[in-house]
């Protein structure tokens, strides 16, 4: 004769729901670092995946930045100005929006972040507008990626957008109504006054 087991007690519905919860955003989060064309492998493969060796606008001329203030996991003032930063910038995977990437300088066995803000919609008509944004800050010291994961958490207010004829040059304000959690731990980066100068090329073929 077979004893019958105990079907298993489910968790309190207080519960179930934050694991739901923690379960979603962490996919959100996954799908916003993979539509940024970034992945979440050794320290040192998003930088390389974010910012190629053989470019770096950034060095063209020397009126881009980044700055704001990070709290949380990472406790940090960013002054990155110029020809100390590296920054690339251009069209998201499969053309799905913009992206703009910004780096401190030095190796990836430094203490460095990479920011890497993504912007729906075309460059046409990205003047004096306000557009939904997805951001993501990656230590690569730690390899640890936190990211907004969805697209009503963060936005971006465009300030400027130059064009010489080579590329674009994008400046603007970042928003975020929550703090943007960690893809390895439990911890989050909030942030504050992030304002950034950067540069699009776009692939003419």
């Amino acid at each position: 004769m077979t004893t019958p087991t105990e079907p298993p007690h489910p968790l309190p519905r207080p519960a179930q729901l934050a694991i739901d919860c923690l379960a979603a955003l962490a996919l959100g989060a996954v799908a916003v670092v993979t539509a940024n064309g970034l992945g979440t492998g050794p320290k040192g493969a998003a930088m390389k995946s974010a910012i190629g060796d053989s470019t770096d606008l950034c060095r063209a001329v020397d009126d881009g930045f980044l700055s704001g203030r990070l709290y949380g996991a990472i406790d940090r003032t960013v002054e990155w100005r110029g020809t100390d930063m590296k920054c690339e910038g251009g069209a998201r995977p499969g053309d799905d929006g913009l992206r703009l990437v910004f780096a401190a300088p030095g190796n990836v066995k430094a203490d460095r972040l990479v920011f890497v803000i993504g912007i729906s919609g075309s460059i046409d008509d990205l003047a004096e507008s306000e557009r939904a944004a997805n951001v993501t800050i990656i230590d690569e010291k730690t390899g640890r990626f936190f990211s907004s994961g969805r697209q009503d958490r963060c936005w971006t207010t465009i300030t400027s957008v130059d064009d010489d004829g080579h590329r674009y040059t994008i400046g603007g304000e970042v928003y975020c109504s929550g703090s943007l959690p960690s893809l390895n731990d439990g911890s989050s980066v909030s942030l504050s006054d992030l304002r950034y100068s950067g540069r699009l090329t776009f692939d003419e073929s």
